[in-house]
Parts: structure tokens; sequence; C-alpha cells
């Protein structure tokens, strides 16, 4: 029964029409882990098959942009593909940082087909008090 849906499925995608529609919807987003330690936020991202090159990161006004592109994998054995699932295309995540983040402590890895970004706390301030001097020729 499954592999009958599956030419019925192949059938109707042949349709120009429903081809280009599946095609807008299905645009590449990687999913993202956001984890919180006692110093620090990391980010972590699923990128598979992606190169540092193929990755920008920037921070602008408080908030840390990530973006790519992940290319269309090509079929280069000379078979017909039936059916491509794996998504692809240009991508662009952006998250808003806390307050008092110092952007050049910010540091990004990618390995093993994960990039993880990990932001330093901001240093909490803490009040200091101030002596008050008294003149010696003011002292009682």
């Amino acid at each position: 029964m499954l592999t009958l849906l599956n030419h019925f499925d192949d059938l109707f995608m042949e349709h120009p029409t429903l081809r280009r529609r599946s095609t807008a919807i299905r645009t590449f987003v990687p999913a993202v882990d956001i984890d919180e330690s006692e110093m620090a936020y990391h980010l972590t991202a699923d990128l598979p098959g992606l190169s540092q090159d193929d990755l920008d990161i920037s921070i602008d006004k408080g908030v840390l942009t990530f973006s790519g592109q992940r290319p269309a994998s090509s079929q280069g054995d000379g078979s017909n593909r039936r059916r491509t699932e794996r998504r692809h295309g240009a991508f662009r995540r952006a998250f808003t940082l806390p307050e008092g983040i110092d952007a050049d402590g910010i540091s990004a890895e990618l390995a093993n087909g994960q990039l993880r970004i990990s932001i330093p706390k901001p240093v909490k301030s803490t009040p200091t008090k101030v002596q008050i001097q008294v003149p010696a020729a003011d002292a009682g």
C-alpha cells in the first residue's frame, strides 16, 4: 500500500504547478537549541554539510545574526532523481542579546555539522561605597 501511495505522490509532484508550490514552502531553516550555563549562553545550530566559508556571523545593535547558504545536492551519478527531501537554500537566524553583552567575548565553533556560539553573560554591576573624606582643617 505504501508503494502505491509513493507512486501517487510522485505522479502529482510531476505537475509543474504543484512542484513550484512545494519548493516554495520547503526552505532550509536550521534548528537551534539555546542553553545557559553559569557563565554563558550557548546557541547550537544544526548545519550539516556546511563549512565556515558558507557562514556569516555578525552582531549589530544588540542582535546576533548568523546566515549562509546550503547548496542543493547535485545528482552526479546520472540517475533521475524522483524525490528531494533534504532542504537547501539561503537562511538567516537572528537573536536579540541581553543588555550588557561584550561582543568581543563571543566565540563560534563549527564541528561535526553543528555551529556552537558561546555568548558570555554580562558582568553584573555591584554597588560601590564611596568614602567621604574630611579635610584636616575641618576635622573637629
